[in-house]
């Protein structure tokens, strides 16, 4: 069973329909505290400032990169009113525990499906378990394109209030582009030097970055998008034999894969080197030979905080030093994938 495009509502980016959520819940809550994922892409923790509101860190899993309910459980101090529970990898949560849990707690349960579109638990779709949920179709998403968003609600009134603040955006034009483009570059430049992972240069350059990522995709991109889900089955068959043939020829005892979970998908397929050493000698070795592969999602709180700790996120900093995404879209063909199961399994 798939989401239904129809009933979404659409958004500029997975991170404006956030945004969106996080501004309509706090303006009825004095208290702005978001428990996320401490392994999450960069771009959430700023959009949760710019909303007023505060993230508070859980690990995650060593080996899955997600967290479980013992994960949430662990950080959560009572304060917190709002969970975004990232399906991360294609890879569902068990969602169903953590929605009953998050009801006890009075806690509003945000699913992000930004990288799990298409996937289900017990055959529900993810991102019909939680409150909300957010979805992307930006770069490198399950459906791609040069940007979009949307979210599900399923509080009537804090729908309108949603639905109402996005319509006030404006529409993604060249202004958004050409700015997107000089933000990346600056990042580029920051990322090539490991002294400057803080928040004195991450914090200004989001700051200024968030204040552009407020916007709508027309109605144009929104009828692309949902032609793109009528085929979203294709889509993530052809993902799953690809992964299916990492899983069985990759062989290398160096190599750990992670556990199989019911109705996931494949964003891409993750595997575990044995040290941060091998890691980083292998992404070296694809990315000579034009292979494509990637180290996602890095801990983001040293990034933004200044009590960011490694030893309060053992699972999450053991995960991103070992990570590596091999990538399952159109961008792969048969030569590609079987170049680099061959690198992979010949490392010694």
């Amino acid at each position: 069973m798939l989401i239904d495009p129809q009933k979404l509502i659409y958004a500029g980016r997975g991170s404006t329909a956030l945004w969106a959520i996080l501004k309509a819940h706090n303006s009825s809550s004095s208290n702005g505290k978001i428990l996320v994922p401490a392994n999450i892409c960069e771009i959430v923790i700023p959009i949760i400032k710019n909303a007023g509101m505060k993230p508070v860190y859980y690990d995650v899993d060593p080996i899955q990169g997600n967290a479980d309910i013992n994960h949430i459980q662990d950080a959560f101090t009572g304060d917190e009113k709002i969970l975004l529970a990232v399906h991360n990898f294609g890879t569902p949560l068990p969602i169903k525990q953590i929605a009953v849990w998050a009801k006890n707690q009075n806690v509003f349960l945000i699913e992000d499906v930004c990288n799990a579109l298409g996937a289900n638990y017990e055959n529900k779709p993810l991102g019909t378990l939680g409150d909300a949920a957010i979805f992307s179709f930006g770069y490198a998403k399950i459906i791609e394109k040069k940007t979009g968003g949307a979210l599900l609600i399923k509080n009537n009134k804090l729908k309108k209030v949603v639905n109402n603040t996005l319509t006030t955006l404006p529409i993604y034009n060249s202004q958004h582009h050409h700015f997107d483009q000089k933000f990346q570059i600056k990042l580029k430049e920051i990322r090539k030097d490991a002294r400057k992972f803080s928040p004195k240069f991450y914090v200004p350059l989001y700051e200024e970055y968030v204040n552009h990522l407020f916007y709508q995709i027309n109605q144009e991109l929104i009828t692309e998008i949902q032609q793109d889900m009528e085929t979203l089955q294709e889509n993530i068959d052809r993902r799953k034999q690809i992964a299916t043939g990492y899983r069985e020829k990759i062989t290398n005892p160096l190599i750990q894969h992670r556990t199989p979970v019911d109705g996931e998908i494949f964003w891409r397929y993750s595997i575990l080197a044995a040290n941060t050493e091998m890691r980083n000698t292998l992404i070296r070795k694809l990315r000579t030979n034009n292979l494509l592969a990637s180290t996602w999602y890095p801990p983001v709180n040293h990034l933004f905080e200044k009590k960011g700790n490694e030893s309060d996120f053992k699972g999450a900093y053991f995960f991103s030093q070992r990570v590596i995404n091999l990538f399952v879209d159109k961008r792969v063909n048969k030569e590609a994938i079987d170049k680099t199961i061959d690198i992979i399994n010949n490392f010694k």
